[in-house]
């Protein structure tokens, strides 16, 4: 039996997917199966991955298009590894991912999934630019509470926990934070200081053709995890908190003289009794004034620069 599962789900990416079976292919980590769940795709996907002679290949074709969820769920529940890795059929595996990844879960038993950085590629695999990470488990906890701190495709997870948990239809567009915010409820949750995915973004992403369903699965999402911090809400604070997933909190609030509402906002999240007895106050503190301004939108402070134990406020008084 492989030690690890390579999850592919696809559907009508077959002008990407030759060059994201080649990144895993030539990782130096080899104990592995790909397993690729085409989606019903109507293009030539059927005939790309069966032209590639490698016996660790599984190729699952389903009969109509079922959605992503499930093709995820379907995927996980024949998963032969001790681990899952999830990419995307139209990204690209870098570095030595696998085995960086695997090593971590090996050593550190405590921990369910584990993560990394991510670079933006365009369509046609331009490089556009890396996305920032957080790596610690209480500030990846936290962060989860304003921003998905994972990118999907950069993911290895235990695949005994993903079986318990699995993703979840109600959350489709968002799933995978869904699953996210699950497993850092039963395991520690780690992000790994490398670029191990070139993630592609274009026009068709779903991210972009779904934006509606996506912003009424997020509002759910965080209306959910604000109630695990009984924290009371009006529906112009969880617009807030969605304002700030997308990066967008100070921006959109300082242009309607509203700066003061989300200042009040955070505020009252802060305050929360749940939030303060489940985080050490360090790392509550360390995520208010260094990661949560880089989340929210803030403008950003010339390097070497940081915020200071203020919480927030003299920054705020300073812009």
């Amino acid at each position: 039996m492989p030690q690890t599962t390579v999850l592919i789900p696809t559907y009508n990416c077959g002008k990407y997917i030759l060059e994201t079976i080649n990144s895993i292919l030539q990782q130096s980590y080899q104990d592995y199966e790909i397993l690729i769940i085409d989606d019903g795709s109507t293009d030539k996907t059927s005939e790309i991955v069966s032209s590639i002679k490698d016996n660790r290949i599984v190729y699952l074709k389903q009969s109509k298009n079922l959605g992503i969820v499930k093709a995820l769920n379907l995927g996980i529940k024949i998963a032969n590894g001790k681990y899952i890795a999830r990419i995307d059929a139209d990204d690209i595996m870098l570095g030595d991912r696998l085995q960086k990844q695997i090593n971590f879960l090996e050593q550190n038993l405590d921990y369910g999934m584990v993560g990394g950085g991510c670079q933006v590629i365009n369509e046609k695999g331009v490089f556009q630019r890396k996305l920032e990470i957080t790596t610690e488990n209480d500030i990846l906890n936290i962060g989860l509470l304003f921003r998905n701190q994972f990118t999907h495709s950069a993911i290895t997870m235990r695949t005994q926990l993903a079986k318990k948990l699995k993703y979840q239809q109600k959350y489709i567009y968002c799933e995978d934070f869904d699953l996210w915010t699950r497993f850092a409820e039963i395991s520690k949750i780690a992000n790994l200081p490398y670029y191990f995915v070139s993630y592609r973004w274009y026009s068709d992403n779903t991210c972009h053709t779904k934006q509606k369903e996506l912003r009424t699965a997020l509002a759910l999402l965080f209306a959910r995890e604000l109630d695990k911090l009984k924290i009371n809400y009006s529906p112009e604070e969880l617009m807030m908190q969605m304002a700030v997933n997308f990066g967008l909190g100070y921006k959109l609030f300082v242009q309607k003289n509203k700066l003061q509402q989300l200042k009040d906002w955070h505020n009252k999240i802060f305050e929360s009794e749940v939030l303060k007895n489940r985080f050490d106050a360090k790392a509550i503190t360390h995520f208010r004034n260094n990661v949560l301004p880089q989340i929210a939108g803030y403008p950003v402070l010339k390097k070497g620069d940081h915020i200071e134990n203020n919480q927030l406020e003299n920054y705020f008084s300073n812009l």
